[in-house]
């Protein structure tokens, strides 16, 4: 089954689930990070990739510089665990897994949750890439990402889901990552940037080979990235 089906059953699953008064207010946040601007600050096609270090699941240091030195890399940014759309998301990208090793790329996925919930899901879904605990959202901001919840959404959370973000991520703010999914070339260049601010809509992991096949991979040089503090 395609995520596309999947996420759609999802959308019509929670479609009857969810109240009135908390749909529309989640609706109004989607169309905000359309219309305010959110959306152009995420990082484009052909900027240079912010360099990262992160703990995976395992709590050892992945560092993106180190995966770029064998070829692409696919950073995508869910959520968390607790988001049904992004669990479907990182089960997918899962099964595409050995795919993208035979094509010669490599993936992670960064969530702001925090190592105990990474550890977690890990194990629940017999994770084969890394995923990554991006702490307080640091990387997800270098990529332009991340979005700060308004009150209104922060209540329709707390006491429609009982979901705390917060706590959750172990975090001092509500901050989300918008999903988004970029593939860089060897030489650190981002070569293709999909965001959404609709959290229930994701690209589907073959993508990620077509573009890749498509591209003229730069192939790793010394230049350094910028990398984040």
């Amino acid at each position: 089954m395609q995520l596309e089906q999947i996420l759609a059953e999802l959308r019509d699953k929670f479609a009857k689930m969810i109240p009135a008064e908390p749909a529309a207010v989640m609706e109004r946040q989607v169309e905000f990070l359309r219309t305010s601007g959110a959306v152009d600050q995420i990082l484009k096609s052909g900027a240079k990739a912010p360099a990262f270090t992160l703990k995976n699941q395992h709590g050892e240091d992945v560092s993106s510089e180190d995966l770029l030195k064998r070829g692409p890399l696919v950073v995508s940014f869910t959520r968390g665990s607790w988001c049904p759309y992004c669990s479907a998301e990182v089960r997918a990208l899962n099964e595409a897994y050995d795919q993208f090793q035979q094509a010669g790329i490599e993936l992670v996925v960064l969530s702001p949750q925090s190592l105990h919930r990474a550890q977690k899901q890990a194990t629940a879904d017999k994770l084969k890439f890394n995923l990554l605990v991006d702490t307080d959202n640091h990387v997800g901001k270098a990529f332009g990402v991340v979005y700060t919840f308004p009150d209104d959404l922060k209540n329709v959370y707390l006491k429609a889901f009982k979901t705390d973000i917060q706590a959750i991520n172990e975090a001092d703010v509500w901050q989300l990552p918008m999903p988004a999914r970029f593939i860089i070339d060897g030489g650190g260049v981002i070569r293709d940037a999909k965001a959404e601010p609709d959290y229930r809509y994701r690209p589907e992991p073959t993508e990620v080979l077509d573009i890749v096949k498509k591209l003229e991979v730069a192939k790793p040089r010394n230049a350094p990235a910028s990398k984040i503090a």
